[in-house]
Order: C-alpha cells, then sequence, then structure tokens
C-alpha cells in the first residue's frame, strides 16, 4: 500500500496503470477533457471495462460525454439519491494481479492542475486483498447499475444546461471564468478587501471624489436614467442626448465625459451621430429596472456588434453604465489597471470577458448586496453603486 500525497502523485500513477492494465473499470463523480490524462484514457479506451461518470451538479464537461457516450462500457449517472460521489480507479493486470487508487481526486484537469489532492494505491499484494478485491468488484457493479447510456438528444439537452450552470459555479470556485480557461492558481475572493466590505465601508471609499464631484457624478447618472425612462429608445433622444450618454460631449457641466471619455473614439462617435440603429436595439436589450442577467448582455453584444467596427470594451460598457449604473462599469484605461489588480482580474481582460470576470465578481460583492439605504446621499450612490467603482480606481493623466 502508498499513500500519495500530491496530484503529481497521483497523476503519474493512474498514468502507469492505465499504460500498462489490460482492464479498467472507474466510477468518478466528474470527468472533464483536455488534459494529459484525459487524453492517455482516451489512448486506452479498448482496456474500458466498466467507465460510471456522475454528472451531478452539471460539473463533467459536456465534450467528455460526447468522448466517451459511443462507448458500449460507459455510463452515466443522471439523477442519483444524493451525490454520486466517488473517486473509485481499479486496473486488472495479467495473471489476475490488480490495483486500485481510491481517494480524493476526480477525473478533471482541476484535479490534476490546481487542487489539493491525496489518494491510496493497493492491490493484490497487500493484506486482505481477497476480500477488498471482490468488495471493490461488487460496489463498481452497483454504480454502473446506477448509470445509463445517453443519446445525442441527451447530450444537446444537458449541454445547454451545463453552458447556464457555469455562470453560477465558477465564481463558487472563485476564479470568475470557467475553470478550463484558469492556468494559475488565484487568489480566495475572501482575500480581496473590496469584494469583502460591507455597504458602510464601500460608500465612504466613493463619497470623496479626488478628481471629479460626487454631485456631479450623480448629475450624469441620474440624468442618464432619467433620458432613459422617458424615451422608449436610445434612437428617439435627441443628438445632443445620444453624445452624452455616448461620452463624447464635451464644455458642459456637469462633464459628461467623465465615466469613460470616448472623444477619441472614431467608429464609435460615427455610429453615435448617425444613430445606427443596432446601438439603440442593443440598450434595448438592458431592462431599465429589475435583475439583468448576462442573457440580457449577450443579446446586447450581438446587437452591439453590428453597429461598428472595433467595438471596444471601453465603448460598450460606457453605454450600460449609462443605462444600468448598479450593474456596469465603464472600463478604460483610466481605471482598467487598478481595478484590475484589485479584483484579481487579468488586464487582458475584453467583451468576452466582461461579463463573468467583471459583473458577476462586482455582483457577489457584499457592498453590492447590501440593502438599500432609505434616503440621502447613500441611496443615491446605492442606486449607481457598480459604476461609482471609477471614483475608486480612477487614475488621472
Amino acid at each position: 500500500m502508498k499513500f500519495l500525497r500530491t496530484q503529481k502523485e497521483i497523476e503519474h500513477q493512474i498514468k502507469r496503470l492505465i499504460d500498462t492494465c489490460t482492464r479498467l473499470r472507474w466510477a468518478v463523480a466528474w470527468a472533464s477533457h483536455e488534459f494529459p490524462l484525459f487524453h492517455t484514457l482516451h489512448e486506452n479506451r479498448a482496456k474500458i471495462e466498466q467507465l460510471t461518470v456522475g454528472i451531478h451538479f452539471y460539473q463533467t464537461h459536456p465534450d467528455f460525454i460526447s468522448s466517451f457516450m459511443d462507448h458500449h462500457a460507459v455510463r452515466f449517472v443522471m439523477n442519483p439519491s444524493g451525490v454520486f460521489h466517488p473517486k473509485l480507479y481499479f486496473f486488472e493486470h495479467e495473471e489476475g494481479a490488480w490495483e486500485c487508487i481510491a481517494g480524493s481526486p476526480n477525473f478533471t484537469r482541476s484535479a490534476f492542475n490546481h487542487n489539493t489532492e491525496v489518494a491510496v494505491l493497493f492491490g493484490n499484494a497487500d493484506a486482505e486483498a481477497d476480500t477488498a478485491h471482490d468488495q471493490i468488484r461488487r460496489t463498481l457493479n452497483e454504480f454502473l447499475s446506477l448509470g445509463k447510456r445517453l443519446s445525442e438528444k441527451d447530450l444537446v439537452a444537458y449541454r445547454n444546461i451545463w453552458k447556464r450552470q457555469q455562470r453560477r459555479l465558477s465564481p463558487l470556485s472563485g476564479t470568475y471564468s470557467p475553470p478550463e480557461k484558469e492556468t494559475k492558481p488565484r487568489i480566495s475572493p475572501l482575500e480581496v478587501p473590496l469584494f469583502v466590505a460591507g455597504w458602510p465601508e464601500y460608500f465612504n471609499s466613493v463619497r470623496e471624489d479626488q478628481e471629479h464631484s460626487t454631485e456631479g457624478r450623480l448629475a450624469i447618472l441620474e440624468e442618464s436614467r432619467r433620458l432613459f425612462a422617458v424615451h422608449p429608445n436610445f434612437s428617439d433622444m435627441s443628438d445632443d442626448d445620444r453624445k452624452r450618454i455616448a461620452g463624447f460631449m464635451v464644455g458642459e457641466r456637469p462633464d459628461w465625459v467623465w465615466f469613460g471619455s470616448m472623444v477619441g473614439h472614431g467608429y464609435f462617435k460615427q455610429a453615435i451621430n448617425a444613430n445606427n440603429p443596432y446601438i439603440s436595439a442593443a440598450l434595448d436589450e438592458i431592462p431599465l429596472n429589475g435583475e439583468v442577467t448576462q442573457e440580457h448582455f449577450d443579446r446586447y453584444m450581438l446587437h452591439l456588434r453590428q453597429a461598428f467596427e472595433k467595438s471596444g470594451i471601453g465603448t460598450a460598457t460606457r453605454l450600460l453604465a449609462m443605462k444600468r449604473p448598479d450593474y456596469f462599469v465603464c472600463l478604460d484605461s483610466k481605471n482598467r489597471r487598478k481595478l484590475c489588480e484589485e479584483f484579481e482580474i487579468a488586464k487582458s481582460v475584453d467583451l468576452d470577458d466582461y461579463w463573468q470576470k467583471v459583473v458577476v465578481c462586482l455582483t457577489d460583492s457584499n457592498w453590492w448586496n447590501s440593502p438599500e439605504p432609505p434616503d440621502g446621499l447613500e441611496k443615491r450612490i446605492w442606486k449607481c453603486r457598480a459604476a461609482f467603482l471609477d471614483v475608486r480606481f480612477y487614475e488621472p493623466g
């Protein structure tokens, strides 16, 4: 018997056993794809005698299912009573020899790249091996009976649900991006001061604006909200009001280029000046009140990308912050560095990442989820609390 105390030791032993065994029988709670052991298993798929994989919490990657669903010996546990949670790797060799690994790792990329895992390796040479062998075989047979073969229709339905669930699951891991995109360990959100800060701390940090005035900032955001409330569509606004919201109406007070100046964005300015209907259609997808979801954001981006060339994260998020300053912060060159550092977000964040890495992160924060203050300045800032992040992270010059 051997205690395996690191993921690298476990990975090494599983690879050795896949390569050298004659048959394998496994039961794991979750499985993913595109990591070295996945490729080793796929290359040795003829050795699979039994493989039972759970999909509880939608943690198993649909591409793993797609890769093995046609194998006669592979089953997926759909709706178990409780959570199907074993991690049992059993290998048979010539002349009755066998080895087994049992422990904490699922058959996932994270388990063999980022997680802290332990396991025990034992086999036919260990004490009470015959009894253990019979119990393991019986247990694996019971697990297999819980599973079923999946059809292409099942896979399509699962993949659709899996995509939606990733938006909920990845923040729980502290990564704010799908696990397969993570390339290095990240700190916990609990170690990010702004993430755990309560409302009083956040309010005090944004009420004192060193570069602009708080009342001036509120005047911009509150007037923007009023304009969206009285005009059914962005295209119904006057030319000057559209320029104000777009962030390139200069020479006025309050200064409409606060919260992201778009003065230098030529393609964007042309589209606003021409009252491009796709911009209006995009903003129509974002509700003026109530919850904003990723589905709203995705539809917004679908329209916006048809409106003008080179739609960047600054122009797209400027418009969002003007309509829903409670959910969106304009991410531009003046605040990107400090905001990304604070939330442990890569500075290369783009529109494809913005919802998951920025919006989901800030809307998980304690201060964002605080109750609405009863009145006064606190209430006004609370209604614009996401956009007001610009106060904390703005760098002049």
